[in-house]
């Protein structure tokens, strides 16, 4: 129920939360609530449990509590969130610019408190061709390894219901062979 604030179209998961990988947590039970000021100004909280019927926020579950406050206009926006998942607390900063008729441009931060960090940046091209170009890079840092990863793609409408997205990403892990990986990801809507 976040709103962010990304303007680009990612087609893997570690860029296509622009930053914000772990705003919200997870669990397998939760609720969430947001609300629209209508001048674009949004405020959005939830609270999510962990395995079993523990319920929530007891000694016995790992209860996640999120909230995100969010400015978005038509051209930029920014957002701040907060996330306690009783193990680690995350804050996490977006931010996007998309001025028309230019390339819009999305950043992301994300820190916790054992000063894990995470960056984000990525750049889009509208009406290259019948379609638009993507670039971005993403970086997660974790206890053993930073990881590093990039992606390129190409996404184009083939009809009004149906958008084909190719594309090619690499991912470096300190001390490890590179990945890389190329994927189509086809989009409907009716």
């Amino acid at each position: 129920m976040n709103t962010g604030a990304c303007a680009y179209s990612a087609f893997t998961d570690l860029l296509s939360d622009c930053g914000a990988n772990n705003v919200g947590g997870s669990g397998d039970s939760g609720f969430a609530v947001a609300y629209d000021f209508g001048n674009g100004f949004t405020m959005a909280g939830g609270l999510s449990g962990g395995p079993g019927n523990l319920g929530l926020l007891t000694e016995q579950d790992a209860s996640t509590i999120g909230l995100e406050a969010a400015y978005t206009a038509d051209t930029y926006g920014v957002s701040v969130a907060f996330t306690d998942d009783e193990t680690v607390t995350y804050w996490t900063v977006n931010a996007m610019l998309a001025p028309e008729g230019y390339p819009s441009l999305s950043v992301g931060y994300e820190t916790d408190d054992s000063d894990a960090d995470a960056i984000f940046a990525g750049i889009t091209f509208e009406e290259v061709g019948p379609g638009s170009v993507s670039v971005g890079i993403a970086s997660t840092a974790t206890d053993t390894n930073d990881l590093y990863q990039y992606e390129l793609s190409y996404s184009y409408p083939v009809n009004d219901g149906m958008t084909i997205t190719p594309g090619v990403f690499v991912t470096e892990v300190a001390d490890e062979e590179d990945d890389t990986g190329f994927v189509v990801k086809t989009s409907f809507s009716f």
